[in-house]
Parts: structure tokens; sequence; C-alpha cells
């Protein structure tokens, strides 16, 4: 069975229903009004307080957390906030509610907050990707993509600027966006300062080098900062991959990709480039990176720890790996229950 970037199967949908909503004990956080970000039904609902920017908007996190996008199978999406050490049928600390249709990925910045992608965008006046506080603050909501597209992955480097991934009539592209792009308040379209012709997960080092996993090509492909010209390319019989579709890189610059068809973590060294081999593998049964070809999970790695966290949507799970995993290795964390509220996790990112 295969789930798709931006919703999962109507069988699964039905599963999960009764998975979806806030827990008992989390805190839910809304929209201003109780809006929702896209409306769903062609016209945006637009918000009556501007989106604030300021320090004092974001709530500090005293504890690392782990941010979970989940899709939602159809019965409305949420944004999951648990501690970094949290394991088992454990509630969120907080859940950010009233996403429809998402979301579907997520990324985080320490200045610009939580970034994610709406997935679908089928008719006027929807946002394709949007920005809050972990307070649950919605900050900036972004229109203007074409109908009817697929916003599939985000990411912000060092000076604020959001990245993209979109499929769009056929086109595969990596919108980039100025810090602050919004245009939630009613305003003209916010439109991209350039565009990057690749597609797929995404994630930048801290050099702001841009890496795309593009599961077409099966290849992991690298962008200087403000550059549209591919720097370097992972690829090739000897790399393992054959869909990749999630990128990470830790603190060493190290490139961890997820590949969708063969249910495998790969770690590549840094600096790599070419069809080189990876520096070790996580896959086989113990490791719960399971659900048949084709199931897209997050992955984010620990700056810290160097700890690997990936969502599971098939089995509505987090799996946490040790950073000196390799081979059939089982989780050393495993949030999962109907305490979690789990619902097709599909991104995942962690707030050091």
């Amino acid at each position: 069975m295969k789930l798709p970037h931006h919703v999962a199967s109507a069988s699964l949908a039905l599963a999960l229903a009764a998975c979806s909503g806030a827990q008992n004990g989390a805190t839910p956080m809304t929209f201003p009004n109780g809006n929702s970000g896209n409306s769903g039904g062609g016209g945006i609902t637009h918000y009556s307080v501007p989106a604030q920017r300021e320090d004092g908007v974001r709530k500090a996190a005293t504890t690392a957390l782990i941010l979970v996008a989940n899709e939602g199978g159809g019965t409305g999406g949420t944004i999951s906030e648990f501690a970094e050490s949290a394991n088992g049928n454990v509630a969120p600390s907080s859940v950010i509610t009233n996403h429809n249709g998402g979301p579907v990925a997520i990324a985080f910045s320490s200045n610009e907050g939580i970034g994610f992608a709406d997935g679908n965008i089928n008719s006027g006046g929807q946002f394709g990707v949007e920005t809050f506080s972990l307070a649950g603050d919605f900050l900036t909501g972004i229109e203007g993509f074409a109908k009817p597209s697929q916003t599939n992955a985000v990411a912000f480097d060092s000076t604020g600027q959001l990245f993209v991934s979109t499929f769009t009539k056929g086109a595969r592209v990596i919108d980039v966006f100025k810090r602050g792009a919004n245009n939630s308040g009613g305003g003209g379209t916010a439109k991209p300062k350039r565009t990057i012709s690749d597609e797929g997960g995404l994630a930048i080092d801290s050099n702001d080098l841009l890496y795309v996993a593009n599961s077409t090509t099966a290849t992991i492909d690298s962008f200087p900062s403000g550059s549209g010209t591919m720097e370097a390319q992972i690829g090739g019989s000897n790399t393992g991959l054959a869909a990749p579709s999630a990128v990470a890189v830790d603190a060493s610059l190290n490139v961890y990709v997820f590949d969708s068809k063969t249910a495998t973590i790969s770690e590549f060294a840094a600096g790599a480039t070419g069809n080189v081999a990876p520096i070790r593998t996580i896959s086989g049964s113990n490791t719960g990176l399971d659900g048949g070809d084709g199931f897209n999970f997050g992955l984010a790695v620990s700056k810290t720890s160097g700890d690997i966290f990936v969502s599971n949507p098939a089995s509505n799970a987090i799996l946490v790996f040790a950073a000196t995993a390799s081979g059939n290795a089982a989780p050393i964390q495993t949030i999962a229950g109907s305490a979690t509220k789990l619902s097709v996790p599909l991104g995942i990112a962690v707030t050091e």
C-alpha cells in the first residue's frame, strides 16, 4: 500500500479516524478566532490579528521538543509537540490544531518558528505553507501556488528564507521566499524570490547548503547558498538509493536519508558525492521502519546527541534510534499509542 506525500489512503484514514483530535491533558492550540488555514471551500479565511515576529511571541523551549506534522488521514491535521525524551504511550505536551488537509512536512527555526507544508492545494485562497510559533501563534501564510499543486517539504536557512518543495502541473520546483513572506492579511500574493529546478525532501546545513532528496532520480542533490545550480549529487548503484524521500543533516554535516522503497536509513559522510556507499545503514525487522513500498517517513537528527528521529505514518509512531545505531537495530524510544493522538505523522523536526 502506498502513502502519498499529501494524503493517506481512504482505508488508512478510516482506521485512524479515532486517533485524531487533542489528547486530554495536552494544551490545544488554535488559529486566531478558531479559524482554519485552508478553508477548503475555495475562499480563504484570513486572520484578524497581524502576524507577529517579535521574540516575545515565541515560547522558549526549556527542553528540546519533537515536533510532529500529523496529516490526519482526512480527519484534519495537527502539529504535536513532545519532549525529546518522550517514550511510550504519552500525551503530547501541546497540540496546534485546525490544519485542514495537512500538514505533511515540517521544519523549525529558532528565529522563524515552525514552518509546515499544507499538501494539496485544489482551490483559490488556500495556503500552501504557513509558519507558527511554538506557542501556537499564527505568524505567516502564503497563498498563490498554482491549482492544483502540492507543497511537500519545507526548510529554513540561517537568514530566515523559506524553501518550499512544490509539485505543480507536472513541474517540480523549490520556491524560495524571503524572510517573513506573508499574505494572510488580505494583501497581494507573496511571490517567491527565485525557484530551483528540483523537488523532494529538504534539509539545510549550517553552511546554508541545501540538500534535496529526489525520489524521481534516486539522488541527493545539493545546492550552495543563494544558487540554483547544483553543486554535488549523491547517486548510483553503490549508494543503495531507490526512492529517497527525506533527508537530514547532523552537526558534523553528515547526511541522513530515508528511502521509502527500501525502508532504510542511510548515512553518508560529510562532503560525500557521486556513486559512494553509505557509511552505515539502519534497516530490518527490529527497526519498525515498515509500512510497505512507497510509505514516506519524516526524518530528523539531533544536533546535540546525534540521535535519529523518524515518524512512521503506517504505524502512527515516532521512532528514535541511538546516534550509533546500525543494521537491524531496535529504537531506543518509541512514541505510540492512543494517548499520543498521532494520526498519519508525515513530518518531524527537533527544536535544538
